[in-house]
């Protein structure tokens, strides 16, 4: 199945383990952007050149969509909307993230540092990570949306209704596109050829409120996509997906593996979150450690609504064990 020849993908450099982002340019009207690539300047060379090439600078973009609010989708955002007048468009649970960009990095920082502490984290290791992600602030800055694209709404591209699709897991406000008529999805980071996304733990929507459990989420808007007829899926890194529903597959049984290897480490005694990244993978950097303790917490909250799983503090540590 090929593209629609109004949507041409731009692959852009980014400053991150993950690689090149893609977003997609809709012609037509309103001339749309789907995501930005990052606040880079090897990034913005390459927007600028690859909208050249379809004969376009950023002043002529009308819509630009933000598919989720990580830097490396969204950290152009601000500054080609000032320079084109477009209107910004993303999910409500994203404007937060977008708009007060420098207050809920401040929040999501000190949730993410108590969270690594409890995972039994070192204390070194957990001002190291936060260093790196106190530095990854230059690589965005805040932009305010005009509108928002909850589910079920459409969006014109090309001349086409597309449908807006939340499929949390990712992040809580993560969207995809949905094209009906062409069984074409623009599934951003919800689901990814070559690598599985990692469904990050997030802090509260409201403070005080329960922690969300993203990767059962992802599963569920995994599955709700596999059930969807979709030929082609067109990501947000990597090549386009020619086989969503085997790709699905791969990617559920790939967590309930994972799910499975930590149950049988927990059925040997208690653990930390830590200690359980140590045992699946034993030589990382800092960042992926973080990327780490995100994944395996996931799991465990996979194991814990099956009830194989649960978890008690003791002091400043929450260890896991096996029900």
């Amino acid at each position: 199945m090929e593209t629609p020849p109004y949507l041409h993908a731009i692959a852009l450099p980014t400053p991150f383990p993950v690689g090149d982002v893609n977003v997609y340019l809709a012609e037509g009207k309103p001339l749309t952007l789907v995501d930005t690539g990052p606040r880079y300047e090897p990034a913005r060379q390459a927007l600028h050149e690859g909208l050249a090439g379809l004969g376009y600078t950023p002043a002529d973009l009308e819509v630009i969509v933000v598919t989720h609010p990580h830097s490396d989708h969204c950290g152009l955002a601000a500054e080609l909307a000032a320079a084109s007048g477009a209107r910004v468009l993303t999910h409500p649970l994203n404007v937060s993230q977008l708009a007060d960009y420098a207050a809920e990095r401040t929040r999501r920082l000190a949730f993410y540092a108590a969270l690594l502490a409890e995972a039994g984290v070192p204390p070194d290791v957990v001002a190291h990570i936060d260093s790196i992600r106190r530095g990854y602030a230059r690589f965005a800055e805040p932009v305010t949306p005009d509108g928002t694209l909850a589910e079920g709404a459409a969006l014109r591209l090309g001349g086409q209704e597309w449908q807006v699709l939340h499929t949390p897991g990712h992040t809580a406000g993560l969207i995809c596109l949905y094209q009906p008529e062409r069984r074409l999805l623009l599934s951003s980071d919800h689901l990814l050829r070559d690598i599985s996304s990692n469904p990050f733990v997030e802090p509260p929507l409201e403070e005080g409120g329960a922690r969300p459990r993203p990767l059962l989420d992802y599963v569920t808007q995994l599955q709700r996509v596999a059930e969807m007829d979709v030929a082609l899926a067109l990501p947000g890194h990597g090549l386009p997906i020619d086989r969503p529903r085997e790709l699905v597959a791969e990617r559920v049984a790939f967590h309930q593996a994972r799910a499975a290897a930590i149950l049988t480490r927990l059925q040997q005694g208690a653990a930390t979150v830590y200690e359980l990244t140590l045992a699946l993978f034993p030589h990382l950097d800092p960042i992926n450690r973080f990327l780490a303790v995100s994944e395996v917490m996931g799991h465990l909250d996979l194991l814990e609504a099956q009830g194989q799983a649960m978890s008690r503090c003791q002091g400043a540590l929450r260890f896991w064990q096996a029900c």
